[in-house]
């Protein structure tokens, strides 16, 4: 479907407008929309079952349109006090499970792989626990010419650097991460971890250390900014993800829904102690294939934490 820019004031006109938009999808299409104050639904629960959109469609913030992913998530992004800007990106069921076997890979699409690329062009840093590490099999990022090209007009470094999150250390270092001397990773540890270990990581990789047995993530931010990174994404896992927002560090989350259920008894995209409720206002909402992609900010009145 091409873009469709809608521009009405009554009621009359944004049901012509609506049918223009469900006729061009070329697939039945169910609508739900706000109009002066008021809930509208345009087509039939029956119809939405078969809409299934080839290519990514933004339906919020309105109009409904097909939409290019890379500028849809452009956005300013500054550094918070002195850290860098923090983001989360999880895939989950819509029952809440973000893994099948221990990895992500069987909850995904063509358009969820799309879209995770788009959201890797942003950061300085990806941020990755790891265990989940491990068990994806994490390489080290793109570097090629069309990568760079993105990520450069999104103000981020070139190449994006991996940061494992380990207290242990207990890593396997012949993983394709550690493999790349032009590429090496940041391992960010604690202040007490094994002497034996550090010495063998560090001849992979290079050292953030904070934090006494655990890491400080405020502090690891901190230092993060020192090396020049303004923004920051975490991938997870969900432990990671808890730790971040415990300590009040998420500016911004992305989510993608898979229209799935079942398939796993480890259920948020954020576990552990997380003693207050963050509230967040949502950016945007894009579909494809059934999937929901949704991307959320900080909201304005909650103060960030530094």
């Amino acid at each position: 479907m091409s873009p469709q820019r809608l521009g009405v004031d009554d009621l009359v006109s944004l049901k012509a407008a609506l049918r223009c938009v469900m006729s061009a999808c070329g697939e039945p299409l169910i609508v739900v929309t706000t109009f002066s104050g008021c809930i509208c639904v345009f087509g039939s629960p029956s119809d939405a079952l078969s809409c299934q959109h080839q290519g990514v469609h933004q339906i919020f913030p309105p109009p409904v349109a097909e939409v290019e992913a890379d500028e849809v998530y452009r956005d300013q992004r500054s550094p918070v006090g002195g850290r860098p800007w923090v983001m989360m990106n999880m895939v989950s069921t819509i029952d809440g499970a973000t893994e099948i076997d221990g990895v992500s890979a069987p909850l995904g699409s063509p358009g969820d792989k799309d879209i995770f690329g788009t959201i890797r062009t942003l950061p300085d840093i990806i941020l990755v626990g790891s265990a989940t590490a491990v068990s994806e099999h994490y390489n080290p990022p793109s570097t090629s010419v069309s990568t760079k090209a993105r990520r450069l007009a999104n103000g981020a470094w070139p190449v994006a650097r991996i940061a494992v999150i380990s207290s242990r250390l207990d890593f396997d270092l012949t993983l394709p991460m550690f493999q790349r001397p032009s590429q090496r990773p940041l391992v960010i540890t604690t202040v007490d971890a094994d002497p034996l270990k550090l010495e063998q990581v560090a001849v992979h990789a290079d050292l953030i250390r904070c934090g006494s047995g655990s890491v400080d993530f405020p502090q690891a931010l901190r230092e993060m900014n020192e090396l020049g990174a303004q923004r920051v994404l975490s991938e997870g896992g969900p432990s990671l993800n808890g730790a971040l927002l415990r300590d009040e560090l998420v500016d911004e989350v992305f989510l993608s829904v898979a229209p799935m259920m079942g398939g796993s008894n480890q259920r948020g995209i954020a576990r552990g102690e997380i003693p207050h409720i963050h509230e967040l206002e949502l950016r945007h909402v894009l579909t494809e294939d059934h999937f929901l992609f949704l991307r959320y900010t900080r909201a304005a009145d909650m103060p960030a934490t530094q």
